[in-house]
């Protein structure tokens, strides 16, 4: 690669430094060296991911990633580290997106079944349709994590007798013969 040249490439971004090329070149690596303060050569460098000269640091990555809101940077450095980026959704209020979240789960194991399957109908499967087969099988590791996100907004606490007495227990000063209050709070006692 020249030295303002980035070339789009088509592959699967699974290293930080090529999920950074991409995201320049769809960015716009001028743009991104005026927003950043940089030398639009010095950008150009720093998003080679096959150039020594400059370096593109922690700091970077992370003003590129907030900057082009784009996750890309960090997708390729988990895949990198053995695990898969899953970003959590911003609130949850209600049972139907748990069931939403479910029938994502079972949409996208449908489709990466449907890739083992045709990958397997000619008895042998290629790299290139291994590569696939990986892809669509991350996405599904991802919604069964984006799961786990939904299910925990939905997390309360379960206000049973032992609670509640706990919770008398707790708040019940020592100077008061009978806690009256709390047992109207909890509504143990009738007015």
């Amino acid at each position: 690669m020249t030295k303002h040249t980035l070339k789009r490439e088509s592959l699967l971004c699974t290293d930080p430094l090529y999920a950074a090329h991409a995201l320049g070149h769809d960015y716009g690596v001028d743009k991104l060296a005026k927003d950043l303060f940089q030398q639009p050569g010095v950008m150009y460098n720093k998003l080679n991911p096959e150039n020594d000269s400059n370096h593109l640091y922690l700091r970077d990555a992370i003003h590129l990633t907030e900057l082009a809101d784009d996750d890309r940077i960090l997708s390729a450095w988990c895949h990198s580290r053995g695990g898969v980026f899953v970003k959590l959704p911003e609130s949850v209020n209600c049972d139907e997106e748990l069931s939403d979240q479910l029938l994502l789960i079972s949409e996208q194991m449908g489709i990466a079944l449907a890739e083992i399957r045709d990958s397997r109908a000619d008895g042998v499967i290629t790299p290139d349709e291994f590569e696939r087969i990986g892809r669509e099988l991350t996405n599904t590791v991802r919604e069964v994590l984006s799961l786990k996100a939904v299910v925990s907004s939905q997390v309360r606490e379960l206000h049973t007798e032992q609670s509640l007495s706990r919770n008398l227990v707790n708040t019940t000063k020592v100077s008061d013969p009978l806690p009256i209050n709390e047992f109207k709070k909890g509504g143990l006692v009738n007015e």
